[in-house]
């Protein structure tokens, strides 16, 4: 199958035809721990074959603000599949080293158009990313500053993260918090490690 890792959760919801018929079309792709990639106006869905990264866009005052993490099986670009959605163009940061399955948008609207089973698996995806994803936020709304930082330092280290390669400006974007709350907040994990 063109070296495509199709053992992810998204490819595992597949039958095996369909599961071929999709990895005939992959480019696989990877991004180093750290690496940033810019995703502008490209015409492709990524599923996340392996790994974890987090997206994010650049305000205009220069500042970051996180979009969400990114596992094994989600999938990027799912905004494409809806015409006239205005989506700001996103950054990519791989926390660990991520594995990509690339398909030109094309051939996931043809896809999504004649194969029923592809269709349901793909709605089920977006529709549990986009319920986790109001839950993270929504727990994530409740807890102060120091907490946001706490549960997502454990959230990175249950991902296998490499916490040595993380930084508190890192934390501080994917926690939607000031770097001196994450100073803080690291105080008080490193006593209590």
């Amino acid at each position: 199958m063109k070296n495509c890792h199709n053992q992810n959760p998204f490819c595992r919801s597949l039958d095996a035809g369909t599961r071929e018929q999709l990895c005939e079309h992959a480019t696989i792709v990877s991004q180093e721990p750290k690496q940033v990639q810019l995703n502008h106006g490209a015409q492709q869905l990524e599923i996340v074959a392996k790994g974890v990264l987090v997206t994010f866009t650049i305000l205009e005052d220069g500042s970051q603000k996180s979009i969400e993490l990114v596992r094994e099986g989600d999938i990027l670009g799912t905004h494409l599949l809806s015409k006239n959605i205005d989506y700001p163009d996103y950054y990519t940061m791989a926390l660990t080293t991520v594995q990509k399955c690339i398909f030109p948008l094309k051939v996931i609207r043809q896809l999504f158009d004649d194969n029923k089973q592809f269709a349901q698996v793909l709605l089920q995806n977006i529709s549990k990313r986009h319920a986790k994803n109001s839950i993270f936020w929504m727990t994530m709304y409740a807890k102060s500053s120091e907490e946001k930082v706490r549960y997502i330092y454990e959230l990175l280290q249950h991902e296998q993260v490499d916490m040595t390669r993380i930084t508190q400006e890192d934390l501080a974007l994917l926690a939607g918090v000031s770097r001196i709350s994450v100073a803080r907040a690291m105080k008080i994990i490193g006593k209590q490690a």
